[in-house]
């Protein structure tokens, strides 16, 4: 084997050793919907054929046979819209419509399919499901309202706050400078229900995105107008959490849908509109016109674009996003200088204020 396809086969080895060891880690981004068939008597129906329909694709992402018990079970499915549609020798067709999926979401679609061949039966689910599987706690935030509440660094971290049993400790990072950093300066402070907040765990598409050994900061984080949702999961969640013992924030990011979709956004702060610290930069007798410094100069420039649709219609789909952001920054602190005495030489000030104290040798 020559030089060059040794290198290109060690590449592709270490590049699955690497995938295979973030699906190791990973946690589950995706849903799952389970039920029970029976007939309008209330007999369970078993061996009817369920088949479940990502309205957003609409492709058919699992096609299930009910057990003896007439239940069913379908895991790992993609978020979002789904059709559920129950047939069993004898009885009529049901469709469930309106189904919606989220993170981490546990749906009970139930059937009861009426006795006849003919007819087909529509039923609307409707956007209030309850999870009927677990005692989670969690809340959810979805891609409309990522994009839409105000953020003032467009960061979607600051949403946590927002969340039940959550509170904010005052020193996040996140809120220094109105900018959006992230790696070792993107300090997230949230106490979930009164844990630490260091307990917390953040993941993105089910990737682990903190750095446990930066005081527990935060890795990357998604441009808003690439987040589909995002889940917080503050109490009684399955093991597959259990690497923290706080809050789990789980962020989704979008995926390409039989629809193309874009957005193009472009945002500007500046210190225009600031006003003066007055404890730093209003002090009397300092500045050009010893009125003060005046605001620091400031101007936060971001911009990006987002696109997703189909490559090939029901077949494959694609989603990409770019986000830019540049920040001038400056501040005004206060400090000590030399006076002109110093300058030249003379530093007596100094000295007939200093106490000289002496100690013996031997201590």
């Amino acid at each position: 084997m020559c030089c060059l396809c040794r290198r290109v086969c060690r590449g592709v080895l270490a590049l699955l050793f690497m995938t295979l060891s973030v699906l190791a880690v990973a946690q589950n981004v995706t849903g799952s919907i389970s039920g029970t068939v029976k007939d309008p008597s209330g007999a369970l129906i078993p061996n009817a054929t369920v088949t479940i329909t990502n309205t957003d694709t609409n492709q058919v992402i699992r096609t299930v046979k009910t057990s003896g018990s007439g239940s069913y079970s379908t895991t790992a499915l993609p978020l979002g819209g789904y059709t559920v549609t129950i047939e069993a020798p004898g009885f009529s067709k049901q469709t469930v419509t309106d189904i919606v999926l989220h993170v981490n979401d546990t749906l009970t679609i139930n059937g009861t399919p009426k006795v006849g061949g003919e007819e087909v039966i529509a039923v609307t689910a409707g956007q209030q499901q309850l999870n009927l599987e677990n005692a989670t706690q969690a809340g959810l935030i979805n891609g409309t309202q990522v994009r839409e509440l105000v953020l003032s660094s467009r960061n979607y971290e600051q949403l946590v706050g927002l969340q039940p049993g959550v509170a904010y400790s005052g020193a996040d990072q996140i809120y220094i400078g109105n900018s959006s950093p992230s790696g070792a300066t993107n300090v997230v402070n949230f106490s979930v229900n009164g844990s630490r907040t260091s307990g917390n765990a953040w993941t993105v598409d089910g990737a682990d995105n903190v750095d446990r050994g930066s005081n527990f900061t935060l890795l990357t984080y998604p441009s808003v107008d690439a987040i589909a949702e995002f889940k917080t999961l503050r109490g009684s969640y399955s093991a597959e959490f259990g690497r923290s013992a706080s809050g789990q924030i789980n962020v989704v990011t979008k995926s390409g849908t039989n629809d193309l979709h874009g957005t193009l956004f472009y945002y500007n702060r500046n210190s225009a509109t600031f006003a003066a610290d007055p404890l730093t930069e209003k002090i009397a007798g300092t500045g050009s016109n010893g009125k003060g410094t005046g605001v620091a100069p400031f101007n936060w420039n971001e911009g990006g674009f987002s696109l997703g649709g189909p490559l090939r219609k029901n077949k494959l789909f694609l989603f990409g996003d770019y986000q830019l952001a540049r920040t001038i920054q400056g501040a005004t602190i206060i400090a000590t200088v030399p006076n002109d005495a110093f300058r030249s030489g003379d530093f007596s000030a100094v000295v007939a204020s200093c106490t000289v104290y002496c100690r013996p040798t031997w201590l």
